[in-house]
């Protein structure tokens, strides 16, 4: 072998071993002397040029039959049923959708469809302020991004910014952000009587009108609400809207306190429930530390808010979906951990983050398509030329582990989304990507898990943010390895 063989950043990662490997390559170039190569199927030669993968002793393997295995080639004469086990393809069952529109309240729907009617019964506009609405529309989403370095944190103070932000951002956020509560599981929200949240960084209440529109079990607790942020005039904007939200929904609106103040404020108790959506990206723009240091400065403020005697206490952070920030997401989500809470969602495990976003690296974000999406607001994106065709956004929901830390030792947390969790003989993934397109015809989909980062092929249509249970890979045969990501692969059917 006069190739010099050293070792993928991937196989470092899983374990593989230097001496591993160059046996792998040995006993590879062994098998063409004895003739192996002229063994090959007219199938695998159709995929000679193929998704190239490699399994956990560093050999690698090319060709339909190694995608969707984990184990030795088997000769293309064998039945597909006598090969299933061998070729890596396992049944699995889809057992939920963060994203599934089926699952948001019929009630909730009209409000989104007509939210704009809302606002506007609570802060009317004339004709001329409704034309050129899209075009402050248009100078706030530049302020926003092209402009960030000269942005003012309260920018939201502006009167034409506010209503700007209200009529467009907010709209676009309920959307994202009623489907995701609407697809979470009632456990995730354990919430009573008398219960204190805090939404910090909540601007016009989006949040926690977001909360109410999507979980009709909640709109009878008598819950009270500490709404943080450094604008008065978008707290106020958004008690108002809340109020008339919930006289749409028929239900008793919760106790709103508002607090002008930021992440470093104090308030007067601690918080069963502490949630912030889309604040700490804008921190992150004027700070010059590096993520892991602002993400644990950050996720110990947030904790600073929560009842230290609680112990089903809960922190749901929410950023966008671009690689920066979910970045920041699972760095917090780390720094959560390492202060006792355990993952809920989107996690289905509580191992280490396989798609953290590091340089050259998958990032965890959720996408789904916005052709359901209000008429209105789809005009108003238009006319400001910021249609969008995707919702994407990068989330972590935790709550606090058990007092012995048994659940931080590479366990899921019990009841995620209605599943037991993974076992010795089941795997818990969740879809983290689009369809990605292979050679051969085939399509995958990159998935979370407590194995690791899995590239999941199948022929069945998958969906950005859903649950499915596989069964677990044996780990007593070697597990072939995405040449491109370094993700396991898997099939199913």
């Amino acid at each position: 072998m006069s190739e010099k063989i050293e070792l993928k950043w991937y196989e470092k990662k899983r374990g593989v071993t230097l001496k591993a490997k160059i046996a792998g390559e040995k006993r590879k170039e062994e098998a063409r002397k004895n003739g192996a190569s002229g063994n090959r199927t007219s199938d695998d030669r159709g995929n000679r040029g193929g998704h190239q993968v490699t399994d956990r002793s560093g050999s690698r393997k090319t060709g339909a039959a190694s995608v969707k295995g984990g184990g030795s080639r088997q000769p293309a004469s064998r039945s597909s049923s006598a090969n299933r086990s061998q070729r890596g393809i396992t049944s699995y069952k889809i057992l939920s959708s963060l994203f599934d529109p089926a699952r948001v309240p019929q009630d909730a729907a009209d409000v989104i469809r007509n939210f704009d009617s809302i606002v506007y019964s609570t802060h009317p506009l004339n004709s001329k302020q409704k034309v050129l609405l899209p075009q402050q529309v248009r100078a706030l989403s530049h302020n926003l991004t092209d402009e960030r370095s000269s942005r003012r944190l309260g920018y939201m103070n502006e009167k034409t910014a506010l209503t700007a932000y209200v009529h467009y951002y907010m709209w676009w956020n309920l959307v994202r952000l009623v489907k995701l509560f609407s697809g979470m599981e009632k456990s995730a929200f354990c919430l009573k009587d008398g219960d204190i949240c805090a939404d910090i960084g909540s601007g016009p209440l989006t949040v926690v009108t977001a909360l109410l529109l999507a979980r009709p079990e909640l709109r009878n607790k008598k819950l009270t609400w500490y709404c943080v942020d450094l604008s008065h005039d978008a707290l106020a904007f958004g008690e108002d809207i809340f109020l008339s939200v919930a006289a749409r929904l028929g239900a008793e609106p919760w106790k709103i306190i508002r607090v002008k103040g930021s992440v470093d404020s104090q308030l007067k108790e601690k918080c069963a429930f502490v949630t912030s959506a889309n604040v700490f990206n804008e921190l992150h723009d004027d700070a010059d530390m590096p993520p892991d240091f602002l993400a644990k400065s950050y996720t110990g403020k947030i904790l600073s808010f929560a009842d230290g005697t609680n112990p089903d206490a809960r922190v749901l952070t929410i950023e966008p979906g671009d690689p920066r920030s979910a970045r920041l997401v699972s760095l917090m989500r780390d720094a959560y951990m390492r202060r006792g809470f355990v993952p809920v969602a989107p996690c289905c495990h509580c191992t280490g983050c396989p798609m953290d976003g590091k340089k050259g690296g998958k990032w965890c974000n959720f996408a789904f398509s916005t052709d359901d999406a209000p008429a209105g607001l789809k005009k108003i994106s238009e006319k400001a030329d910021l249609a969008k065709e995707r919702a994407v956004l990068s989330f972590v929901l935790v709550r606090r582990g058990a007092a012995d830390g048994t659940e931080m030792v590479g366990k899921t947390d019990a009841g995620v989304d209605g599943a037991a969790g993974s076992t010795d003989a089941t795997l818990l993934l969740r879809i983290a990507s689009d369809p990605i397109r292979l050679p051969g015809n085939r399509t995958g989909y990159y998935a979370c898990s407590d194995m690791g980062l899995v590239l999941f092929v199948t022929e069945k249509k998958l969906f950005s943010g859903q649950l499915i249970e596989a069964k677990r890979p044996d780990g007593k045969r070697e597990l072939a390895l995405d040449e491109k990501s370094g993700a396991i692969l898997m099939g199913g059917d």
